[in-house]
């Protein structure tokens, strides 16, 4: 959760994409200093590290969930759901926020990264006027919401859908689109080490690479993804799975298992990395032609798509959530996702192969597109916002 002195108040600084975001703003903060930026959070031995350098922003630390806790949570919150059968009560995390922020000063916004579309009752009664929700994901379904001064959505599409399925909408939604740190993708290997690099994957220099970069899940569309490129019928069109494809997890599912069976149909045209920190994609990403991203789920906000820009690869995506709004014509190639994505990604693939002067074309617009979503510029219009408060 974050503040706006402005005074703001959010939360995370490490782990997941809203983590990342937080501590990309956090870091901009310590450039610009335009924010009285307080940070409820918990932190582990890494986000220790990284905020014992940071001296602009005030962290308020929680404590982890330990069992005895969540124990005793799970009967007060029973006893509270038989008061308030139809309140919006606060989870563990959000008790411990409150409990941390008691008897501190006024701020000028307060920002739930994430949770409940409707506030918190305890949260939406301590901060009446300045509670805000920042959307990291798109509505698909009918809510109320109440509570909040101010939604910030992270792109129009899911402000759109917010508009769409909230049944009370006096709530003002704003869009405020997120931001990369476009110089740790910004990187260039010689022509030697890039064949070298290849040559390590099992590559050859006439390989036509496709990147994948993403969990293994239905939503990402990656079964439809090993479609396209066994429909292929070319030996040297071959695909490099950043990640691991996770084939001996306990939990598996039919989906994994289908996953399992065609990058075994495929034999040497499928590569994983294995897990590879953020910070290190480039060197995998600068090893291919184009990345794809088939997602088949609404997208708010697709960082890879960004990611990918700012490594000038160019891109084929599917119609999906906001992947047009931070994408465009001249860098992207779009697909519908529908019932015969896998055909369009095919086609698209091919399209690419066969034209290295529209790639190289369509690189430097990503790379030109790239600019538009800096971490700087996410800060600035987030930075508006509080101003308005």
């Amino acid at each position: 959760m974050s503040d706006c002195a402005r005074s703001v108040t959010g939360a995370g600084v490490s782990g997941g994409a809203i983590e990342t975001l937080m501590t990309s703003l956090i870091r901009e903060n310590e450039r610009q200093q335009l924010l009285d930026l307080n940070v409820v959070t918990t932190l582990d031995d890494a986000a220790r590290t990284m905020v014992a350098g940071i001296r602009h922003t005030r962290f308020i630390e929680i404590s982890a969930d330990t069992e005895f806790q969540r124990s005793m949570f799970k009967v007060r919150h029973a006893v509270a759901r038989r008061i308030y059968p139809n309140g919006v009560l606060p989870n563990l995390y959000y008790a411990k926020v409150l409990q941390a922020l008691r008897g501190e000063q006024s701020f000028d916004a307060v920002i739930l990264e994430g949770g409940p579309a409707s506030a918190p009752e305890q949260f939406a009664r301590r901060f009446p006027d300045n509670l805000w929700y920042h959307m990291h994901y798109v509505p698909e379904w009918e809510f109320n919401s109440t509570g909040y001064a101010k939604v910030l959505a992270v792109s129009d599409f899911a402000a759109n859908a917010w508009r769409e399925h909230c049944r009370n909408q006096q709530t003002p939604v704003v869009t405020v689109h997120n931001g990369i740190d476009i110089d740790r993708f910004s990187h260039d290997l010689s022509q030697q080490d890039r064949d070298k690099a290849r040559r390590a994957l099992g590559f050859s220099p006439e390989d036509v690479i496709v990147l994948y970069c993403g969990r293994i899940i239905p939503a990402k569309g990656v079964l439809q993804l090993l479609k396209a490129v066994e429909q292929i019928d070319d030996p040297h069109v071959k695909l490099l799975v950043i990640g691991s494809p996770n084939f001996g997890a306990k939990d598996r599912t039919d989906y994994l298992e289908e996953v399992e069976r065609r990058v075994q149909s495929l034999v040497e045209r499928v590569k994983f990395t294995g897990f590879v920190q953020n910070s290190q994609i480039w060197r995998y990403a600068k090893l291919a032609d184009m990345q794809v991203v088939p997602s088949l789920w609404e997208d708010a906000a697709p960082t890879v798509c960004m990611e990918a820009m700012a490594m000038g690869l160019p891109l084929i995506v599917t119609r999906s959530g906001g992947i047009q709004e931070y994408t465009s014509p001249e860098c992207a190639l779009t697909m519908s996702k529908d019932d015969h994505v896998e055909d369009g990604l095919e086609q698209a693939i091919i399209a690419l192969r066969d034209d290295p002067e529209r790639c190289r074309r369509m690189a430097q617009a990503g790379l030109d597109r790239s600019r538009d979503f800096t971490v700087a510029s996410m800060y600035t219009h987030f930075v508006e916002q509080c101003e308005r408060a």
